[in-house]
């Protein structure tokens, strides 16, 4: 049995496209092909999790029709959504550059940008609670492969925590955007939980 986890493909986000909203943000092309190349190179998949964003969708896809299967979404796998779905209506990276900025250089795990948008606090809290979802998931698919589509800074602070667990701290918070930057995980990069 083996617990894939897996940044979803290429996404017009990614290439600097404009989006209209965080959960809307399609796969660019070069993305498809890279969902259908997952779906060559993984074993046989038995379940499927992803978040409930477009482009984890897509990129589930070509595994949900082979194998005819249906995704769960989970809510707790979102991308972390720390500027304002609002303000970032139709804008592209170039556009965020300076919010995001701005955001990290507050260092304030318990700041929100706006009633839409989430704190490092959030962030926290839900890979806390899918860690002890994956850690039950073990148990119950002992013979069968499960994978779960998510986000980079998601997946980034669950690699973090997964076999050394910190408390939230602003030190937590200031390493994770190090490791974002240093360390930016490349788009269907596959990790074994």
């Amino acid at each position: 049995m083996s617990i894939f986890l897996i940044r979803h493909a290429e996404s017009e986000a990614n290439i600097n496209g404009r989006t209209l909203s965080h959960a809307s943000i399609a796969l660019s092309e070069n993305g498809k092909q890279q969902a259908k190349q997952l779906c060559v190179s993984l074993p046989q998949i038995d379940y499927v999790i992803i978040s409930k964003y477009l482009r984890t969708y897509q990129t589930a896809e070509p595994i949900l029709q082979k194998y005819r299967i249906t995704a769960e979404i989970d809510g707790n796998i979102d991308e972390f959504s720390y500027l304002s779905e609002r303000k970032c209506a139709n804008t592209n990276l170039d556009d965020r550059k300076e919010w995001v900025k701005a955001y990290w250089e507050k260092m304030d795990r318990d700041y929100r940008d706006d009633d839409d948008a989430e704190s490092f606090t959030d962030l926290y809290i839900c890979v806390q609670l899918f860690h002890k979802k994956l850690r039950q998931l073990e148990k119950e698919y002992a013979e069968k492969n499960l994978v779960i589509f998510t986000h980079g800074q998601f997946l980034r602070l669950l690699l973090t925590l997964k076999d050394r667990p910190k408390p939230l701290s602003r030190e937590l918070m200031q390493n994770f955007r190090l490791d974002l930057i240093q360390q930016p995980i490349p788009n269907t990069t596959i990790f074994l939980f």
